[in-house]
């Protein structure tokens, strides 16, 4: 993650579990486990290509359901289970 710190400004995209699950295989054998993935692409953004992205900010991001897109659960917060977060980064 220190790798953000170079840049001024970052496009990012994460990707959905389905998406990677052929690619990386991993599997967790407990009982009530709740098992999370977050696959994050980004590249850093020089103020020139700045203007691609004025359709990419902050706003637009939110219209996603970022739960529903990463496979997050409510079950991550519970004590009660063994949780697994699997954080995995790429830059472009």
């Amino acid at each position: 993650m220190s790798a953000f710190s170079a840049y001024s400004n970052i496009a990012y995209r994460f990707l959905a579990p389905a998406k990677i699950s052929s690619a990386i295989d991993i599997s967790v054998t407990a009982d009530q486990c709740v098992f999370t993935r977050l696959f994050f692409l980004f590249r850093g953004v020089s103020e020139d290509e700045m203007g691609n992205f004025i359709t990419s900010g902050e706003k637009e991001a939110n219209q996603y359901n970022w739960r529903e897109v990463t496979g997050w659960s409510e079950f991550s917060k519970d004590l009660t289970h063994f949780r697994v977060l699997e954080l995995s980064t790429m830059e472009l």
